[in-house]
This record gives structure tokens, C-alpha cells and sequence, in this order.
């Protein structure tokens, strides 16, 4: 009932203050809501012994691992309806052999939790549709939700072992502690996923490229900030800038990293912090007021790179009046 609870408000933030135009972003907050009415169903479960919620929660259960792994795709632009598939199958168990279904559900929360964990392992960019400045949080919380899925089914293994072999006699006290801790961490971490208002187009085909054309991207990408200040919006996003100078996603990501050897996201936050240290220098501005100029959502966010790219804090540059690393 504690995670329900946490969930609730959750989920009341995020109904009320979230902008839910783009389809991630109504994504993320149904992952919140069926966590929280998992939470309810397992507490009353579980709970107050309500057997007749079983097949409820057998139910839903299916349903979590699969809208997290649509939720995170749909940050790149790309659409999942086959993640719905395994579902079906495990509903049909569930309605007609129950016998597979304790083998079932941990598999789906196996399978998809490595098809999130993976690519956020093996990908430092970040998803095309997610604000560059909130691509460390995002792909963070990505992996924590692929992390607890793997080790939700671990548990969930553990329990059916638990049944066999010790007729359950420890499982209620595993739901309780280590379950909910599950539940709340997803919800939470569900929370952080965002996308920007404008939907996704596909991006044009990617073709061969060499090392010239990287060079030729990347001062293409260059002259755009430069002439139009594009880095300095808060929304800007991978896919927005490759429908803007008519490229794939993957070239201008390429570009950027072989040629300056940062992801996307530090590149444009390389441009920012420019453009600040000349306002930390020339006005008595805010360091705050600078932040959200240049682009960075928060003030914690602008310090951290700040710091990464100048080696200074924006305090202390500006006490010093230095230059730009």
C-alpha cells in the first residue's frame, strides 16, 4: 500500500503538470498508471488475501514489461505493436494452461528488460525524439527499468522455486520487501521518460558515408548553430535536427562523434557553455539566468557540464574572467 500510495502521487504529478501532446510522453504515463493499479491489486492480494484478483494481476503483469519496451521505443521515433504479441500468448495461457504461465510471464520480463538494457548498454547517443538535455536522465532511467525488469523475473523465479520446493513459505515476505521496492523503482524511473512535443517523421534513408562527408556534416551542423542559435533550445532533439539539415539520424550522430570524439548530446552542450562563458563575461546576469538561456533545463545540469568542458565552475570562471577551454 506504501507504493501505491508513492505511485499515486506519482502518477497525480504527472497527469497534471506533464504535457502529454507527444505519444512517449502519454506512454510514460500509462507505465506509471499500471504500476500503480499493479500495486493496488498485489497489496489487496497479498494483503487481505483476495484470491479471486489473481487472474487480474496474472493479467497486467503481461502488460508492464511490454508498454515499457513500446514506451522506450517510441523515444526513437520507432513503433513496437509486435511487443504486444508475447502478451497474447501468455493471455491465452493464462485463460487456458495455467501450467506455462509461471514460466511465461518471468520470460517476458527477461526478454524485455535485455531489449532495453542492451541498446542503452551498447548506445551512448540519445533517443532521437528525447530533449538533448534530458538525454543522461533518460537513458539512466532506461536501464534502471531494464535492470529491475531482469531482476524482477529473477525473482519471480525465485518464488516459483520457493513453491515447489517450500511450499511458499517465504514468497509473501519477498513480494513485500523486494516486489514493491521493484514496482516503486519502475514507477519512479517511468517518471523520467520524455519526448519532444513534436512527433516523429521518419528520417531520411541512411546512405554510405566516408570521412569527408562527416567533415561536410558536421560544419553543416556548425553554420546552423552559428546562424540560427538552434543549440540554444531547451527541446532541440536529434530527430529535429536531422529533419532541419534533411540527414539520418544515425550520419549526424556518426559525425559528431568521430570527428569530435563526443556524443551529440556533449557537442551541443560544448556550443552552450561558449555561448555562456561570453555572457558570464560580458553581463551581471544570474548563473541561472544563463543556464536556461543557453539551453540547459536546470542549473545542476549547466554546472555538471560546465565543469566537464571549462574545468571550472561558472562561479569561479567568472570570478577569474577566463577563457574557454
Amino acid at each position: 500500500m506504501f507504493a501505491t500510495a508513492a505511485l499515486g502521487a506519482v502518477l497525480f504529478r504527472l497527469l497534471t503538470q506533464r504535457d502529454t501532446g507527444a505519444t512517449a510522453d502519454r506512454l510514460f504515463v500509462a507505465l506509471v498508471a499500471l504500476y500503480f493499479v499493479q500495486s493496488l491489486l498485489v497489496s489487496l492480494r497479498w494483503g487481505y488475501r483476495i484470491e479471486s484478483l489473481r487472474l487480474p494481476i496474472g493479467l497486467m503483469a503481461t502488460i508492464i514489461p511490454a508498454c515499457a519496451f513500446v514506451a522506450y521505443r517510441s523515444l526513437s521515433g520507432r513503433r513496437a505493436a509486435w511487443a504486444f504479441g508475447p502478451v497474447a500468448v501468455t493471455w491465452a495461457a493464462l485463460l487456458g494452461w495455467q501450467d506455462a504461465v509461471d514460466l511465461l510471464i518471468p520470460l517476458l520480463y527477461l526478454g524485455f528488460g535485455l531489449l532495453i538494457l542492451v541498446p542503452v548498454l551498447r548506445d551512448q547517443e540519445a533517443p532521437a525524439l528525447t530533449p538533448l538535455g534530458d538525454a543522461r536522465q533518460t537513458r539512466r532511467a532506461m536501464g534502471v527499468i531494464g535492470a529491475t525488469l531482469i531482476a524482477s523475473a529473477a525473482t519471480d523465479a525465485f518464488i516459483l522455486y520457493d513453491f515447489v520446493h517450500n511450499a511458499g513459505q517465504t514468497s509473501g515476505h519477498l513480494i513485500s520487501i523486494v516486489q514493491t521496492g521493484f514496482v516503486i523503482i519502475m514507477g519512479l524511473a517511468a517518471a523520467f521518460g520524455r519526448s519532444s512535443s513534436e512527433e516523429a517523421a521518419a528520417p531520411p534513408r541512411a546512405e554510405p558515408s566516408d570521412q569527408s562527408d562527416h567533415a561536410q556534416v558536421l560544419t553543416r551542423i556548425e553554420d546552423l548553430f552559428a546562424s540560427e542559435g538552434l543549440h540554444r533550445s531547451e527541446d532541440l532533439t536529434l530527430r529535429r535536427l536531422s529533419r532541419r539539415l534533411g540527414l539520418p539520424d544515425r550520419r549526424i550522430s556518426e559525425a559528431v562523434n568521430r570527428l569530435r570524439g563526443v556524443n551529440l548530446s556533449q557537442f551541443v552542450n560544448e556550443h552552450r557553455i561558449r555561448d555562456a562563458c561570453v555572457l558570464l563575461r560580458d553581463t551581471d546576469q544570474s548563473i541561472l539566468q544563463i543556464a536556461l538561456a543557453v539551453g540547459f533545463a536546470s542549473k545542476s545540469n549547466f554546472n555538471r557540464e560546465f565543469q566537464r568542458v571549462v574545468g571550472q565552475t561558472p562561479s569561479g570562471w567568472r570570478a577569474g574572467k577566463g577563457a574557454v577551454s
